[in-house]
């Protein structure tokens, strides 16, 4: 070059004029930060549209999760309507709704009026009569009543439940509430309008059930289902379903001369009325104009719940999005050696190699977020659009929450960015002579921060055990933590396992020894491999711990294999046609039955206390009652065995009491009380001749007393079981059905029950599990392939050395498979194992409270089914994850793998 030539270099390097010398930079020069930052994302930008495969893996492995996100964001906030947005279905066309709180007092209430809490100590008075609550709103205020309880409903032989409204929808003030599909809206007291999920066409009759009759309604309209509410509803007149003294919500909508202000909703308040009122949500009161929800401390305390779950989350995401995107970042670090090494040879800095590779992952990241992000709001539209806003469909207006979905955006620019940290690190450490003359450098023996690794992972460990016994936050906290620490052992992990390398055949060899020479692209993606299934095995084994758990400590009702016809309210006369049915269906089979006692006004009595019960505990009441009565068949039935001495006494009028301790002088003495609303009808206190049986295990009912002792009291006794004992004969479910339908068409009251215990794998949890099996996978088999591509891109020298020698394509095919084997086979079961600790954490702590009640039976006897820690592992679905992910992720990658290989030249 002669002296007078100028040579222009790199703008990131500075400008060189003559033989080596450099002129600085003037102000806004190439040395500025902000022009070096511009001319790094230039080339970043001119080498992803050179290198468009690697440039669209690295766009999806960082655009997916954001378009994930996007849409679950975006459908909830469209889905999610907020309280103005329900004004139509709540008020119709009406100024307001009032809700009659049965407060004698004041009470104070939110701007919603959703919840409200009483103000006084007053007793609840008596329900607000139309002319009260018209005198309340005011003159020139128009009311009219509605009323919402839940009911059940019969269609044939099918039954079904329903919240049942009462409003009249032909009122102008309804308007808008339940928009008619089909047919008209109810004229009579014997008709009603339902929504399609009750499955009744116009025209059916139902029968819906009012006290114990049923008593039949025609429908004569479907209407529109309201979003987010229970989905079957039945809407008739004012009085014509729900008892004037049954407990139901009491709501009466107001057709107001102006405005229902904030000052006018606290008049009501005063008098004992909440307020939905439209003017209000339309222009809410001041904050501290006591509009603060009556329930908005709770809801502060779960916010901040909320805040630390997501917070938790974006931590897991951002690192297990750098995990799987950092070998991608590394895959375009060596094919760029060259590039950086020009760069390098020209005068740029350490600093300006670093900031071009984290201007890839600040190129790419952004890229791939925005675009992320703009198929996620354009997928949640489309899905929006194809379910329908109301009242056509159950969503809201399309609504795009632009806050979270940028912070989103924000979130995978910065996973893209830490992802290209370490690749970026390598990129200053690049020898130009090395790397221009054509030999690679040499890997660097990474062995991390093994002793900071086993800190962190023990520190989150013990966060993990902790928060088995105290807050979900901690375990959630200790599993980012541990994964943090497992990060930084990772490279010593992997060199461990390297050791096993020499007994294996020679592909797989080759493959462990280049995975263990090149840990800084082997280590991310173990790591992330891990991640994932670490995050499946902790849900997983979470779910069938809490099965196992309940399933162990799960008591029944009956004996195994008892089938019961049984109700506390069926009459007498209904009793009369259900017995025939049952016997016709199962002849020759004999029926137990069972008593419970009634007061006077035909109410089941139960015990409040009996003598010898445990003080401080707990105990659980079968659906035979404390003291049910029968004859000697029952004994038995409840017993298990026959006792001579035991059928005698109950044969001469005496209760046979399995708590020897409850037996006091040959008798027992028993404290009831009527399960009602009002007092008992009868005696508070009797005592029985009793004689004590002892029974070695926990029982579900006190004994077993005859009818006579029961009568003698001045109470009365009712059927309400018929039982098959099993020890005499266990129905199949084909002789179940074939009373079940007939015996529920006498009345609804009655119910058809066959002991079979609690299902350990119920159908729907395991289907939960195999499809998050099924997420937990693609993220394995995304980061194996990313590694496997990083590894065949390194090992391209030592493939053509294979091949000079003689290998062949099943070889280099061989060499693959070991390869995304070692990623896969290594980093899946690990996770499986790892993610056991939270997950059993996770279980325990939902248990815990159930281990600190104590609880005896009702003989006395304590029940020990749930003391001790129980666990469970889900091997079914484990064991082919663990070991069929990483044989497919081989097969995979032998498969894909292109045999043909381009000899390069290697110099030593």
């Amino acid at each position: 070059m002669s002296a007078g030539r100028t040579v222009r270099a790199d703008p990131a390097a500075g400008r060189a004029d003559g033989a080596g010398e450099r002129r600085p930079a003037g102000r806004g020069g190439a040395r500025s930060p902000l022009a070096a930052l511009l001319a790094a994302l230039r080339i970043s930008r001119r080498d992803a549209l050179r290198a468009r495969g690697r440039s669209a893996l690295i766009m999806v492995m960082v655009g997916l999760p954001v378009l994930a996100v996007t849409v679950m964001l975006t459908w909830r906030a469209t889905e999610d309507l907020t309280p103005l947005e329900r004004l139509p279905m709540r008020l119709g066309s009406a100024d307001a709704r009032l809700e009659d709180t049965r407060e004698a007092g004041p009470v104070r209430q939110g701007e919603t009026g959703l919840s409200w809490v009483p103000r006084s100590q007053e007793p609840p008075r008596s329900p607000r009569s139309r002319a009260e609550v018209q005198a309340l709103a005011g003159p020139g205020s128009r009311v009219i009543p509605m009323s919402e309880e839940p009911g059940e409903y019969r269609r044939g032989s099918a039954y079904g439940e329903a919240v049942v409204r009462e409003v009249d929808l032909r009122d102008p003030m309804t308007e808008g509430m339940f928009p008619l599909l089909s047919g008209r809206y109810p004229g009579s007291a014997d008709e009603v309008v339902v929504t399609a999920s009750v499955k009744a066409g116009i025209g059916a009759t139902l029968r819906y059930r009012r006290t114990r009759d049923d008593v039949p309604k025609r429908v004569v309209g479907i209407v529109r289902e309201q979003p987010h509410e229970y989905g079957r509803t039945i809407v008739g007149l004012p009085g014509s379903l729900i008892p004037a003294d049954a407990g139901a919500m009491r709501f009466w909508l107001l057709d107001a001369p102006g405005p229902v202000t904030w000052e006018e909703t606290l008049r009501l308040n005063r008098e004992g009325l909440a307020v939905l009122s439209r003017a209000v949500l339309e222009d809410p009161p001041p904050a501290g104009d006591g509009s603060r929800d009556a329930l908005a401390d709770f809801r502060d305390g779960a916010r901040t719940d909320e805040l630390v779950y997501a917070g938790l989350v974006v931590a897991l995401i951002v690192i297990e999005v750098a995990l799987l995107a950092g070998p991608a970042f590394a895959v375009g670090l060596r094919r760029r050696r060259r590039e950086l090494a020009l760069l390098a040879s020209q005068g740029a800095s350490a600093r300006h190699l670093k900031l071009v590779v984290l201007a890839d992952g600040l190129t790419l990241g952004a890229a791939g977020s925005v675009l992320g992000a703009l198929l996620g709001v354009g997928a949640a539209g489309a899905a929006a659009s194809a379910v329908g806003a109301w009242p056509d469909g159950r969503l809201g207006p399309f609504e795009v929450p632009v806050g979270p979905v940028a912070l989103t955006v924000g979130l995978g620019v910065l996973s893209a960015v830490a992802a290209a940290v370490v690749p970026a690190v390598q990129a200053g450490r690049t020898s130009p002579a090395a790397v221009l003359a054509g030999r690679p450098p040499r890997p660097r023996d990474r062995a991390g921060w093994p002793l900071l690794g086993l800190l962190l992972t023990a520190a989150g460990t013990g966060m993990t055990v902790h928060g088995a016994r105290a807050e979900t936050e901690w375990v959630f906290g200790g599993a980012v933590l541990g994964l943090l620490g497992l990060v930084m052992l990772a490279p010593s992990l992997v060199k461990l396992a390297g050791g096993l390398a020499g007994r294996l055949p020679l592909p797989l060899r080759l493959a462990v020894r280049d995975a263990v020479r090149n840990r800084g692209r082997t280590a991310p993606a173990v790591v992330a491999v891990m991640a994932a299934a670490a995050a499946f095995s902790t849900v997983g084994a979470a779910a069938v711990t809490t099965q196992r758990f309940y399933a162990e400590g799960h008591r029944a009702a009956y004996p195994m294999g008892t089938t019961v016809v049984h109700g506390d309210d069926v009459t007498e006369e209904s009793w009369k046609k259900i017995r025939p049915i049952v016997e016709q269906a199962i002849p020759g089979v004999p029926l137990v039955e069972a008593y419970k006692p009634v007061d006077a006004a035909g109410r089941v009595v139960g015990l409040s206390q009996i003598d010898g019960r445990c003080n401080g505990c707990t105990t659980t009441v079968g659906p035979l009652g404390e003291l049910p009565a029968g004859g000697p068949d029952l004994l038995r039935f409840l017993l298990g065995r026959s006792d001579p001495a035991a059928e005698a006494a109950l044969a001469e009028g005496k209760a046979v009491i399995f708590n020897p301790a409850a037996v006091r002088g040959g008798r027992i003495r028993l404290h009831l009380w009527a399960r009602g609303l009002s007092g008992l009808e009868g005696p508070e206190r009797v005592s029985l001749p009793a004689t004590a049986v002892t029974v070695r295990e926990p029982t579900a009912v006190l004994g077993v007393a005859p009818l006579s002792a029961w009568e003698g009291t001045g109470l009365k006794v009712r059927l309400n079981h018929l039982i098959v004992d099993p020890a005499v004969a266990r129905l199949t479910p084909e002789q179940e059905r074939r009373f079940d339908a007939p015996v529920r068409a006498v009345t609804p009251d009655v119910a058809v029950r066959t002991e079979r215990g609690v299902l350990t794998n119920p159908p729907g949890g395991t289907s939960d599990l195999w499809i998050m099996a099924a997420v937990a996978s693609v993220v394995v088999l995304g980061g194996t392939f990313t590694a496997s591509g990083l590894a065949l891109a390194d090992a391209r020298p030592d493939l053509a050395t294979l091949s000079a020698v003689g290998a062949r394509p099943r070889t280099r095919r061989l060499v693959a498979a070991g390869q995304a084997l070692f990623v896969a086979g290594f980093g899946t079961p690990l996770g499986l194992l790892v993610g056991l600790v939270p997950g059993f954490a996770l279980a325990i702590q939902r248990n815990a409270h159930v281990n600190r009640v104590k609880e005896v039976a009702l003989n006395g006897v304590p029940i020990e089914s749930t003391q001790g820690i129980v666990l469970a592992v889900p091997w079914q679905i484990f064991l082919p994850v663990g070991l069929g992910l990483p044989l497919l992720a081989a097969l995979v990658a032998a498969v894909s793998v292109r045999t043909k290989v381009t000899l390069t030249r290697r110099i030593t």
